[in-house]
């Protein structure tokens, strides 16, 4: 585990260097790469990652095994010396602490059944890779050998991961103060075979707790010893393992934000100009120079950028998306980082030390980590969706976008083809569920089991909405995703037509015009967004190209047997006439065109949207842009993004490309 992520040290001259030490990017290749090429997970109780936490929650297919040679001695020490010193665990619990008994196994029975206390319906339990990641943080946290708990039983739980059988636990009713009490209670119920207690198969099938353990060699529940409930119950795994999924999909999307950003640049043909190294070593900002190096790097050797007939300036959404992006990867960084402590820390109550032989009560199990991590990375991810919805509304504004229709519509009568409209409904709704999620939960803690508990974490709740505001972000990537992928093939579409236009103007002007006013036709033309007119060109274009010709015959007249004038409504009929037809063909040949990557580093992303998940330009027919967009959203479900991002920057080294003098314009 990394230090700390970035290098942030200034030198006296005040500009910070190039990035030196570990970069953002090379902490999301190293989880994409351990996330996919995951195999089997040997718990050492140690070292366990968050991408590895994921694996295990959402594939199937990856095996989970203890390494007994690394921590088994230390797990049986620790076992057999609550073992002979049961009475030093004969205490009651919380407000109860002060009631002592000599029945020590059945005051662990008791924990677990008391703290059953959950619903579990379908509708109301933890999803089931939430539920098998909180299996494999418990058991990897127990492994460390101060918990007093015997082998057998951590041994019990990674057969269960290994076969996918995992108990249903309540979603909701933990406050993760001493520790995720209630759902943990649930893992510790499928341990004792505890018949309120389903568990449920990789087919979805439930079965009892007792079947469950048959099927992995079990013939009997186990009967907990002193100390072993509580070991189980009381530790922060639940809230830990939804903290390390949303941490390892933030920073995947957080990366894919600033490609994204790169994307959106070339689509709006803007000025890359803020992507200079200097003006963001002079901010000094590790996360904004390493989001600003990516981006210039994406954006290296691209066409097409920064037109004259652009702003000097481009809109915030664009030229301060690195200054944007920065602070919340640095956020995302400094989460990850607490949340991979927290998955690998001792988090029970009491801690037995072997070695002094005492019994230490205090209160690791409270899991502010969790929460104070949870609700800053959800702020996070609501400012990068709120810079993702500021430029989705750039790209399909017609004032806005740089020559693009509105709502990126592609079809050839704008009258019956609305585009994106809807989907920029939706990107609104997404946006405002985002950010009303980014409020704080861990503010709102309420005194809890008699008061002992008087301040909880709340992490699993922190850590439950955090998973819901990456949900809604990837919502908001794939519907933008759509809308680049839409933007650079209506861009495309636009040069197309645009050449068509001058290709039949120029020959309707020679036939009639024998040349006259051809390079003022061009320009009459070049001044005009394409889709400005390109609906009806004969209505909109064609009076342009009239005026231009009489101001230039007013202007120096013309020779010949027949005057301009003469010829005027000839050159109208012939260009309407030639419009019409050429602008069909030359649509007709952009839906047979070969995709072209020209030169752009962020092309994979179009290619994943088009060619592997088979979608193609929308032009207000019968697909919708809904269907596009599950196609997308799916895609990143199913963890195929990945491959994406590295694919883009495959050849990043970790340094932009080098400095270019400022232009002199």
């Amino acid at each position: 585990m990394a230090s700390l992520f970035f290098s942030s040290a200034i030198p006296a001259d005040g500009i910070v260097p190039a990035i030196s030490g570990t970069h953002f990017f090379d902490e999301v290749h190293r989880m994409i790469t351990q996330f996919s090429s995951l195999s089997t997970l040997e718990l050492k109780g140690a070292d366990l990652t968050v991408a590895q936490v994921s694996a295990v929650a959402r594939r199937s297919d990856v095996g989970v095994a203890l390494d007994a040679g690394t921590a088994r001695d230390r797990v049986d020490r620790s076992a057999s010396w609550v073992a002979d010193n049961p009475e030093r665990l004969a205490a009651g619990f919380g407000t109860a602490s002060h009631r002592r008994t000599q029945r020590t196994a059945d005051l662990q029975t008791e924990l677990v059944r008391f703290l059953n206390a959950g619903v579990v319906r379908k509708e109301s339990s933890l999803p089931s890779g939430y539920a098998k990641a909180s299996m494999l943080v418990r058991a990897n946290t127990l492994m460390q050998g101060y918990s007093g708990i015997r082998w057998e039983l951590l041994e019990a739980i990674a057969k269960l991961i290994d076969r996918n059988l995992i108990p249903k636990l309540p979603l909701r009713g933990s406050i993760t103060a001493s520790g995720d009490l209630l759902p943990l209670a649930y893992i510790a119920g499928a341990l004792t075979g505890r018949k309120n207690v389903r568990v449920v198969t990789l087919e979805g099938d439930e079965i009892t707790a007792t079947e469950a353990l048959k099927r992995v060699g079990i013939g009997e529940p186990f009967d907990l010893k002193a100390k072993e409930g509580l070991a189980l119950v009381n530790g922060t795994a639940v809230g830990s393992a939804v903290a390390a999924t949303v941490c390892y999909d933030a920073n995947i999307l957080a990366l894919l934000s600033v490609i994204l950003s790169a994307m959106f640049c070339e689509a709006m043909q803007g000025n890359p100009e803020f992507t200079d190294p200097l003006t963001h070593e002079l901010k000094g900002h590790p996360g904004q120079i390493e989001s600003a190096a990516i981006m210039r790097f994406l954006l290296d050797g691209t066409t097409e950028l920064g037109r004259p007939t652009k702003l000097k300036q481009d809109r915030y959404a664009l030229r301060t998306s690195p200054q944007w992006l920065g602070p919340q990867i640095e956020t995302i960084r400094a989460a990850t980082e607490s949340i991979e402590r927290e998955i690998n820390s001792v988090n029970d109550n009491p801690l037995i030390d072997v070695d002094r032989g005492v019994v230490l009560y205090g209160g690791n199990f409270q899991g502010t980590p969790i929460g104070v991590s949870m609700d800053n990375i959800r702020i996070a991810l609501a400012a990068i969706g709120k810079l993702v919805f500021a430029q989705f509304t750039e790209l399909v504004g017609e004032e806005t976008n740089n020559g693009l229709p509105a709502n990126l519509s592609a079809g050839a009568d704008p009258s019956l083809d609305y585009g994106l409209k809807g989907a920029e409904i939706a990107m609104a709704a997404y946006c405002s569920e985002l950010q009303h999620l980014a409020n704080p939960v861990t503010p709102h803690a309420q005194s809890a089991e008699q008061h002992n508990q008087d301040v909880n974490s709340l992490g699993l709740i922190s850590a439950r909405k955090s998973a819901e505001a990456v949900e809604i972000l990837k919502l908001m990537m794939a519907t933008y995703m759509v809308a680049l992928c839409q933007a650079t093939d209506v861009r495309a579409l636009g040069e197309s037509l645009r050449e068509a236009v001058k290709q039949a103007v120029v020959r309707s002007a020679r036939k009639t015009l024998k040349g006259f006013c051809e390079e003022e036709l061009i320009c009459a033309i070049e001044r005009r967004s394409v889709f400005s007119y390109i609906d009806d060109a004969s209505g909109k274009l064609v009076p342009e190209l009239r005026a231009a010709v009489v101001e230039k015959a007013l202007r120096q007249g013309k020779e010949g047997d027949r005057s301009a004038f003469e010829v005027i409504l000839e050159f109208e009929e012939e260009t309407s006439s030639a419009l019409r037809e050429d602008t069909v063909r030359a649509r007709e040949r952009f839906g047979r065109r070969e995709l072209v990557a020209d030169g752009r580093r962020t092309w994979p992303v179009y290619e994943f949207v088009r060619e592997e998940l088979g979608t193609a330009i929308l032009t207000g027919e019968e697909v919708s842009p809904g269907e596009h967009i599950e196609k997308v959203y799916e895609a990143m479900e199913e963890e195929k993004i990945g491959k994406v991002i590295l694919k883009c920057l495959k050849e990043w080294r970790g340094a932009p490309p080098n400095r270019k003098p400022a232009s002199s314009d």
